[in-house]
């Protein structure tokens, strides 16, 4: 809008468009403070904001109107704030990075100052420790600069409850997070006695890589030892298998099939292959994997090569050992441990560790009422 007279006792604006009518004018009241609106027309079709790069829809401005959102919702995508803000209240021509901005401005409001948190990673461990008697619980910083790389969690109740109450069957997974400075979350998680989701421990890392799953992996050694015939499987992600091997030399380790197929069907596409990759996958015998392995050749000897160069897992249940006892050739329960993090994901470091804490301290205590009402 354009002021035409902005003066200590009186007010008049007007549509920064001349061709559009609409125009408000106030002036003072007896008390000297208050100000009312004498005359207004409210006819108003145009943008609210003005053509001159809409200069009223600051950064400030955007994030007073999202922190409601932020806070009661979690992230949101700049694309979807823009569209509400365009639906309410008629935004045009607002570039992205003043979206960007008012968004920033909107979660330092809600959580802080992203730099500020990471001071408290040290008492955040400290505090951990004294509530959790014999967790396992490290982080490392950049040996130059000092700043923050990594924060591996795994406390007593989870180990004990996967030494004690679960089959040595671990999956292992790791998931992009949101908030300002990225890096990745890596989870093990198995499953217990009634076939529930158990995280048994999680880290923030700078991302995923034989580096950081080798670093995981040798704190996740300390917290459960050499359990017998325990194993993993897994996604094949970046570095993983070499690290596996190195840390948990004895361990089986299995690819997930819905990732092997994935990979294979790009190759080697058809419904009938499908058929006979998966049949092969799902045989409890030697001789029946055989048989479909043969059945494979007759299609493709290309793609049945492949499936063989895939020696160093385990992908049919023919090739499972069987201390584990575990049928599953999906590394589904690792993916439904991303869903169970959910918005956690999207907050800063110290509010992210918190936040997992609080959803496994929950799922723990709502499993220990059920089990007490049972009476078999």
């Amino acid at each position: 809008m354009k002021y035409l007279r902005s003066e200590p006792s009186r007010v008049t604006a007007k549509c920064a468009d001349p061709d559009r009518p609409w125009r408000i004018h106030a002036s003072v009241m007896h008390d000297r403070v208050t100000f009312q609106i004498k005359t207004h027309n409210p006819t108003h079709t145009c943008s609210s904001m003005n053509r001159r790069g809409t200069s009223m829809a600051s950064a400030e401005w955007i994030s007073n109107k999202i922190v409601d959102w932020l806070r009661h919702e979690g992230d949101i995508p700049i694309s979807h704030i823009k569209k509400r803000l365009q639906r309410t209240y008629g935004l045009d021509n607002v570039p992205y990075h003043r979206y960007w901005r008012g968004k920033d401005k909107g979660n330092f409001k809600i959580w802080g100052s992203y730099e500020d948190l990471y001071a408290l990673v040290p008492s955040m461990r400290a505090e951990l420790l004294k509530r959790n008697k014999d967790s396992i619980i490290h982080y490392t910083v950049d040996d130059v600069d000092h700043s923050f790389e990594r924060f591996f969690v795994c406390f007593k109740a989870c180990s004990s409850g996967f030494i004690n109450g679960c089959r040595p069957f671990i999956g292992l997974d790791g998931c992009h997070l949101k908030s300002k400075y990225l890096g990745s979350l890596l989870a093990a998680t198995a499953m217990d006695g009634n076939s529930g989701l158990f995280p048994v421990a999680y880290a923030i890392v700078e991302g995923e890589n034989s580096s950081s799953w080798q670093w995981f992996l040798e704190y996740l050694h300390e917290a459960i030892g050499n359990v017998n015939g325990l194993v993993f499987m897994s996604d094949r992600g970046k570095g993983l298998d070499d690290a596996v091997k190195i840390v948990f030399p004895q361990a089986e380790h299995r690819a997930c099939m819905r990732h092997l197929y994935k990979n294979f069907k790009r190759k080697y596409p058809g419904e009938f292959l499908e058929r006979l990759v998966w049949s092969a996958a799902r045989a409890y015998t030697p001789q029946w994997h055989a048989e479909f392995m043969r059945q494979i050749e007759v299609v493709s000897k290309e793609a049945l090569n492949y499936l063989l160069a895939e020696k160093d897992h385990c992908w049919s249940r023919a090739m499972f050992g069987e201390t584990a006892r575990c049928h599953y050739l999906t590394n589904n329960m690792s993916e439904s441990f991303n869903a169970f993090v959910g918005d956690a994901r999207f907050k800063p470091i110290i509010y992210c560790i918190d936040a997992i804490r609080q959803k496994l301290m929950k799922i723990m205590h709502n499993r220990r009422i059920k089990a007490q009402q049972w009476t078999g």
